[in-house]
């Protein structure tokens, strides 16, 4: 892997920052003979959004462990030019995760290899007071959880721009770690690293409709003035009082809307003062900066909220994801964009505190996305068609730099997640490598003394007591799979003493029947009503699973050990699986067995994971599938979105495709696409949850990764694709019969494989 370069430039912080939610600006002046090959290589602790000579270049890093710190590479030869220049840089320094620190590593280098500027004692800091350091903090959050209240009135007038008077600012600290302040001996950021993946692409979008125009009743939020939600989320009634404007001109690229707060209340009888509130609805989830022109009068607001989806037909974000922004207008022209960006359907303007015109001259989103070049394909069924785009682009939504969760609520890489769902959906819809490959080393940092890797791993997560081990084990399953799609060895190598842990840690809790024990933690298997306790099936089968993908990374170490260590486990997990967990009288797998007694429940979880890892012979997992999954003749806990990938892999395993395209187009197609979903929902519905065994109602969210799997199986599935050989050098393709043509591509290191069903006979290309 590509190491660190050589840095010049030291890490920068300003003393007086405040340790948590930290706002600073930084810039210096250089001079350039030529604009020709610069290049500015940046990181900062937590955030940054540079300019160079007033033009945004960019914002990063990847979020990251400060341990494991990615730095950017920026080519800045469009922006710079011959003579005098200046760099501009804001840091926001989250100050949440553990051991952390505020800092900036910036270093502009020539064409000819010179270093022209580069962070240190001569660079000037200024606090950034323009922001309020106490907002909002939605500690589930990992990329942007604090809410951001900006006053541009405070902001220092043309310090992007050579010749500012920068003399009253500050000379920043150089940091440094026992005596030592060059990189990387400064801590955390003892490994930096270069950015291993392509950056963001952006593009303007605006808004598809006005879903609600109206004003609302100002009053002030006395109790959390740090949170916007509440006011954001006010319902309120046609416009009477207060002006909005031209405000379908929103809806384009150039417009003017009018709004203003009412005056009547200065009349010394009318009780109440109301501002105009919009929400546009951009008839879609996406991932992007909300950005604003605005021509205002000093100290008028305007708030931002965003929200995924309405509840009654109205914008609320205040019952949870209380995500939002504000800023305080200078007069005259504004132009506002947040530092972070998120992930909404719907976006509600609040003005206040102006009683003069404010003229809103766009607002759009600034919509990223990471790359991806859409070579996965499924056409055929129109309704599966609309599965499998929905399902492709929840995985879009999810790659913004970290393979994550969901981009609206958490924006957390969750480990079992990505490992069991996001990584086959990405090779499936898109072929790439360097986001998987960044997820597995980037994962393998954060591995705890529990032996288990952390649950979530975009950040420090330092919980162990609530490691789930069993995304530990989708991990290690996914560490071989990747070396089986790419055939690229580096990864195993990396990572062999993360997955050696993880093993052994298991290894360790097999009893004397050959089964793995009781589990510390917090067992998960999936968001569904399974009972866990004591020696769970689920468990056990994705351990004999994990296991044979074990003992194949160990075969290519040569590690003999190991191979014998890893297949003996999997091996007594098959010998006593059946005679331990399948109920006599119904034939299927009871959920676990506790001091010697079965389980009185049974999942799709279970039995599906049985057949999946080859837990049960042919006959009995026949008899499972028509039991559990056809006829349903068996009470069982229906999996949710996320373990559907096993359930999927074993109907396929037995040749019941047709089964599971069914079962596709029954949840998904019914209960995302009927429903005119554009993305997946976290959960089967939107409002609430049967995980308890009972229905509890609270918000789900529509951008869920984990609910993406079918878009692999409708590519992956369809075609009968098994890789035999590392790198895809070699394939086993046996295309569905299938009662109607469909066409699929499966993208390949070496290239698309094409296969086509006319409905008598396939048609299959590969590379040459």
């Amino acid at each position: 892997f590509p190491v660190s370069r050589e840095w010049a430039a030291k890490w920068i912080w300003h003393r007086h920052a405040a340790p948590r939610n930290a706002w600073m600006l930084f810039r210096s002046e250089f001079e350039l003979d030529s604009a020709d090959g610069v290049c500015l290589y940046i990181s900062a602790d937590t955030r940054y959004r540079v300019w160079v000579n007033g033009e945004r270049i960019g914002d990063g890093p990847p979020q990251s462990q400060p341990y494991h710190q990615y730095y950017d590479a920026r080519d800045l030869s469009a922006s710079a030019r011959p003579g005098r220049n200046c760099i501009a840089v804001v840091v926001q320094h989250q100050g949440v995760q553990p051991s952390a620190r505020g800092g900036l590593l910036a270093e502009v280098v020539d064409g000819s290899g010179k270093v022209c500027a580069a962070t240190g004692g001569a660079w000037r800091a200024h606090v950034g007071t323009a922001w309020r350091e106490h907002t909002l903090f939605s500690g589930g959050n990992k990329i942007g959880p604090f809410q951001e209240h900006v006053d541009l009135q405070a902001m220092p007038d043309g310090w992007l721009a050579t010749g500012f008077d920068d003399t009253g600012w500050d000379r920043p600290d150089v940091l440094s770690s026992g005596g030592h302040n060059t990189v990387p001996l400064v801590m955390p950021w003892c490994r930096v690293i270069p950015r291993d993946i392509e950056p963001l692409v952006e593009q303007p979008v605006y808004a598809a409709s006005l879903q609600c125009v109206e004003e609302c009743l100002d009053l002030e939020t006395r109790r959390d003035t740090g949170d916007l939600s509440t006011s954001l989320s006010q319902v309120g009634r046609p416009l009477d009082w207060a002006r909005a404007e031209r405000v379908e001109s929103l809806l384009q690229a150039e417009g003017e809307a009018l709004l203003n707060c009412s005056d009547r209340h200065r009349d010394g009888v009318t009780d109440g003062r109301y501002d105009p509130c919009i929400t546009l609805d951009f008839g879609r989830v996406l991932t992007g900066y909300a950005e604003i022109e605005v021509d205002a009068p000093a100290g008028a607001r305007v708030e931002i909220g965003y929200a995924e989806r309405l509840v009654d037909g109205h914008f609320n974000n205040a019952i949870e994801c209380r995500f939002a922004d504000r800023a305080i207008l200078a007069e005259g022209a504004n132009l506002f964009r947040p530092l972070v960006w998120r992930a909404f359907r719907y976006l509600r303007l609040r003005v206040k505190y102006s009683e003069a015109v404010v003229r809103i001259r766009a607002v759009r989103a600034l919509e990223v996305n990471y790359p991806y070049e859409e070579r996965g394909i499924y056409h055929g069924d129109a309704r599966l068609e609309r599965v499998f785009e929905i399902c492709r682009t929840t995985l879009k939504l999810c790659s913004i730099e970290s393979l994550m969760d969901t981009p609206f609520r958490e924006q957390a890489q969750w480990l079992g997640d990505v490992a069991a769902v996001t990584i086959p959906g990405i090779y499936a819809c898109f072929g790439d490598v360097d986001m998987p490959g960044k997820f597995l080393r980037q994962s393998a940092m954060n591995s705890h003394p529990t032996g288990m890797i952390a649950n979530k791993t975009n950040v420090i997560y330092t919980e162990w007591e609530h490691d789930i081990p069993d995304y530990s084990l989708w991990w290690v399953i996914a560490l071989w799979r990747h070396y089986a799609y790419t055939g690229d060895a580096r990864y195993l190598h990396e990572c062999y003493p993360e997955m050696q842990r993880v093993m052994r840690t298991h290894l360790e809790r097999i009893n004397a029947e050959g089964l793995l024990g009781p589990m510390f933690g917090w067992v998960f298997i999936d968001w569904a009503d399974v009972d866990t306790t004591g020696i769970c099936a689920p468990y056990n089968a994705l351990f004999a699973g994990a296991c044979d993908a074990a003992a194949a990374v160990a075969r290519v170490k040569q590690d003999a050990w190991a191979v014998e260590a890893y297949s003996g486990a999997a091996s007594g997990v098959r010998k006593a699986f059946a005679a331990t967990f399948i109920d006599p009288g119904t034939g299927v797998v009871m959920d676990a067995v506790d001091d010697g007694k079965r389980s009185e429940r049974t999942s799709e979880h279970g039995n599906a994971a049985a057949i999946a890892f080859g837990c049960i012979d042919d006959v009995t997992a026949d008899r499972i599938i028509d039991t559990v999954f056809e006829n349903a003749t068996v009470s069982t806990t229906e999996a949710q979105p996320f373990f559907m990938v096993v359930v999927l892999e074993a109907l396929r395993k037995r040749g019941r495709t047709d089964l599971a395209l069914r079962l596709i187009d029954e949840r998904w197609g019914k209960r995302m696409v009927d429903r005119g979903r554009t993305s997946c929902t976290e959960e089967w519905y939107e409002n609430g949850s049967w995980r308890s065994g009972d229905w509890h109602g609270f918000q789900r969210t529509h951008s869920h990764a984990w609910s993406a799997c079918a878009a692999e199986f409708l590519v992956v599935g369809l075609a009968g694709i098994e890789i035999l050989e590392p790198g895809c050098s070699k394939l086993r393709v046996t295309p569905f019969a299938a009662a109607s043509p469909y066409e699929v591509v499966y993208p390949t290191p070496a290239g698309d494989v094409n296969v086509k069903w006319d409905g008598t006979r396939a048609h299959v290309d590969v590379p040459d």
